[in-house]
This record gives structure tokens, sequence and C-alpha cells, in this order.
């Protein structure tokens, strides 16, 4: 279950990589494309009905880095 998880975030990242790359080309923000993925990742999840684990007590400290590394972005 670990690895799982672990094998997850690293292709989530990966995909991620390749939206901040394929934005400059596009012209859509990589945010839009990242938060459809986040989308498309639950509703998946809940088709398949894989467990996902709760990330409640992270989830305002990830939010706030979020936004701090979106207004500080360097075009």
């Amino acid at each position: 279950m670990t690895t799982t998880i672990i094998i997850g975030f690293c292709l989530l990242l990966l995909i991620a990589y390749v939206f901040d790359i394929s934005a400059k080309k596009t012209k859509i923000p990589s945010v839009i494309l990242l938060l459809v993925l986040g989308w498309l990742v639950k509703q998946i999840a809940l088709t398949t009905e894989i467990q996902i684990p709760n990330f409640d007590f992270a989830l305002p400290i990830l939010g706030t880095v979020g936004l701090i590394l979106i207004v500080l972005e360097v075009t």
C-alpha cells in the first residue's frame, strides 16, 4: 500500500512537470491543468473505490505554501 502511494505521488509529480512544459507552448496555465488532474484523480478513485488517505491535517499548510509559490512565481 505504501509503495503504491509513493509511486502515485511520483507519477503525479512527473505529470505536473509535463504540464509545466506544455503550459509554455499552449498558453494554458499549469495550475488549471493541475486542478483538472486533481479532479480527474478524485473521480477515478471514487469510481473504482480506491481508498485515499486523509490529508485534512496537512491541507492548510500545503494550501498556504502553494499560494505563496503561485504568487512568487517568476516568469
